[in-house]
Parts: C-alpha cells; structure tokens; sequence
C-alpha cells in the first residue's frame, strides 16, 4: 500500500537534533523539501505500477523518503550506491531523509523507484533540486561527491 508521510521517530529526533543543528543547511533543505504538491505528483506515478497499489498489499517505503532519497543523490551528485552508502553513514542525512533508525532502502530499490518516474515529475524534482541550489546558503558546507577507494 502506498504512504506519503514517514511516521516520525521522537528518539531518532533527539538523537538528530544535535548534528542538525551543527549543520545548518541541513534544516534549510529540510525546509525546501515539504512540497506537499511534488510528494503528490511522485506518489502518483508510484501508484501506477500496480492496479491496487494504494489500497492493498504491505506498506511502501514512504514517497517522502522516495523524494528526498532521489533529491540528494542529484544534489551531491552521487550514484545510487553512494547515496545509500552515504544516507546510512551520516545521521543528519537520515533525518533529512527520514530514514530514523530504519534500513536505508538499497541502490537496486532506489533505481526502481527513479525508474517509475514520469518525464513530468522527473522535471519537477529536476526543479525542486535547481531551487535547492539557488538558495543562499550562509556559511554551509554541503556534502561533496567521494571518491570510491579500491
């Protein structure tokens, strides 16, 4: 069945909060991506892959996970296995993502869900991600595209 929202985690969010404070840009994004109209848009195009995805079978990983997970993979420019990699490692990206302490969805599921996505909506978040971009970012050091080590 599909879910907009994520359920929020308290303990997570107190956990969360001390690095989200030391990392200001990360509320800023938070801000920019409560787009009621883009998580509608995507979890529309979700549905579309089963006749009776909203209303039956086991719960979807939330649309907002979805977008927020495909935001910041275009944001920091990474694959979809470095973005995985990176959203479990580093608190702050998990509560943006509003991940919590649950398993961050894997890169096979990530390109899945980008996969499903109309010309529309990939050009809707395409813009949520050029807005995310243009705005003035006081003092913030967004995280940057790592290397793999081999």
């Amino acid at each position: 069945m599909l879910i907009l929202y994520a359920q929020r985690d308290e303990e997570f969010e107190q956990q969360a909060e001390e690095t989200t404070q030391a990392e200001p840009w990360i509320r800023r994004w938070d801000e920019l991506l409560d787009d009621e109209a883009l998580l509608e848009q995507v979890g529309a195009d979700l549905a579309g892959r089963y006749p009776f995805t909203t209303r039956h079978g086991r719960h979807s990983t939330p649309v907002e996970v979805i977008v927020r997970l495909l935001v910041v993979k275009q944001l920091c420019q990474w694959s979809y296995q470095q973005t995985v990699e990176q959203v479990n490692q580093r608190l702050a990206l998990r509560w943006l993502c509003r991940i919590g302490g649950r398993p961050v969805p894997g890169k096979t599921t990530l390109m899945r869900w980008a996969q499903q996505l109309g010309p529309e909506t990939q050009e809707a978040l395409s813009k949520g991600v050029r807005r995310l971009l243009s705005e003035p970012h006081r003092g913030h050091k967004t995280p940057r595209k790592r290397k793999a080590v081999r």
